[in-house]
């Protein structure tokens, strides 16, 4: 799970806050690559999905409104792995996802009223940096 973001703002003297939150991220991707000895360096690519939560309150108008989606998008990145033993080997990468701006809908309440808010844009570009052990199965 990634850390929520949240943002306030005040327009008119109105104050609200908005958060953001990224559950899951998922991808297919194919890396090439430069082997010697035991190391490979590699670049990667392919496709990329997140499962995100917006929310947003305005307190003085008892307004909370929120929305979920599923967001389709691509990554690219590159790292090292190292074949430390026979069967083993370890990596370090890096990842770069976009997810582009999409209009989303939030739905909710606004003094107790249900209300439905389209429209809203939102930009989403995610890094990582992730470390891996792994096991190869030889005959």
């Amino acid at each position: 799970m990634v850390r929520p973001p949240h943002t306030n703002a005040t327009v008119l003297g109105i104050t609200g806050t908005a958060h953001a939150q990224t559950d899951w991220i998922a991808s297919v991707t194919g890396r090439i690559g430069w082997a010697v000895d035991r190391w490979f360096i590699y670049a990667k690519g392919g496709a990329a999905w997140a499962g995100d939560r917006y929310s947003a309150d305005v307190p003085i108008f008892v307004e909370h409104i929120e929305a979920n989606e599923t967001r389709p998008g691509w990554t690219v990145g590159g790292g090292v792995e190292w074949a430390f033993s026979q069967n083993w080997s370890a990596k370090l990468e890096y990842d770069f996802y976009d997810f582009g701006t999409r209009s989303v809908t939030f739905t909710g309440t606004i003094f107790g009223v249900p209300e439905v808010v389209p429209g809203i844009n939102i930009k989403e570009t995610i890094s990582t940096v992730k470390f891996g052990i792994n096991y190869r199965f030889v005959p």
